[in-house]
C-alpha cells in the first residue's frame, strides 16, 4: 500500500510539474502531496534533469534542452524568489538595473525584508527593513531604494541620469511614487531618505508629462 502510494504521488508531482511554464521557481511546499514523498519526487526529476534544486526545498524548471545541455537560472532571478515579495537587488546589482554602471558582479546581491536567508550560489542577501514587505514594492521599487543608499559606491553614471531613468519608471508604472516614499520615511539608512528627497525635488516635472 505504501509503495503504491508513494508511486502515486511521485506521478501526481511530475503531472503538476508538466503544467508548469518553463523558467518557473517553485518551492515544495506549493506542491501538493505529503511533504516527504514530493520531496523524494522532486529529487528524482531533478537527478533525471527534469528540474534544477536552487537550493533545499526550491526548485527551477528549465526550458527544452539544447545540444544536450539545460539552462540554468539566472542567479538574481533564484535570489529574487527566494527573497520573497519585498525583495530586490542590491549594490551593483541594483546600480545595473538603472544602467548606472557596466560592472558585471560576480555575486548578486539582493536585499530582503527581515531576516536574510543563508548564501546561496552566485547570490548574497542582506537584511533589510520589513516595511519593504508591508509596502509590497517590487524589485525595480527596492533597486531603487538600494541605489539611493549607496549611489556613491555603486554609480558610475551621474545623478542626472538616475533622475532621468527613474523618470521613465515612474511613467511606465514600474516604480510607485507614493509607495516608495512611505517606504522611505521606515529606511534606517540617512543616506537614502536625503537622496529621496533630492530625487522628489526633480520628479515632479518629469512626470507631468
Amino acid at each position: 500500500m505504501g509503495v503504491r502510494q508513494t508511486g502515486s504521488v511521485a506521478e501526481s508531482v511530475r503531472r503538476w510539474v508538466d503544467r508548469l511554464s518553463d523558467r518557473a521557481f517553485f518551492d515544495s511546499g506549493d506542491v501538493p502531496g505529503p511533504s516527504r514523498a514530493v520531496e523524494s519526487a522532486l529529487s528524482r526529476l531533478a537527478a533525471e534533469g527534469e528540474i534544477v534544486r536552487v537550493r533545499r526545498g526550491t526548485y527551477w524548471k528549465p526550458p527544452p534542452a539544447r545540444f544536450g545541455r539545460r539552462a540554468r537560472p539566472v542567479p538574481l532571478e533564484a535570489g529574487l524568489h527566494v527573497g520573497g515579495r519585498g525583495a530586490g537587488p542590491a549594490g551593483v546589482s541594483a546600480a545595473r538595473v538603472f544602467g548606472l554602471t557596466t560592472q558585471v558582479p560576480a555575486i548578486e546581491r539582493v536585499g530582503v525584508p527581515g531576516r536574510a536567508p543563508e548564501p546561496m550560489p552566485g547570490v548574497r542577501f542582506s537584511s533589510r527593513p520589513y516595511s519593504r514587505r508591508e509596502h509590497d514594492l517590487n524589485p525595480y521599487e527596492v533597486a531603487l531604494l538600494e541605489v539611493l543608499r549607496a549611489f556613491d559606491e555603486v554609480a558610475e553614471r551621474s545623478w542626472d541620469e538616475l533622475v532621468a531613468v527613474v523618470g521613465d519608471a515612474v511613467r511606465e508604472g514600474r516604480i510607485r511614487p507614493e509607495r516608495v516614499a512611505a517606504a522611505v520615511e521606515e529606511e534606517h539608512d540617512r543616506s537614502a531618505r536625503q537622496r529621496w528627497n533630492r530625487l522628489a525635488e526633480a520628479l515632479p516635472a518629469l512626470v507631468s508629462v
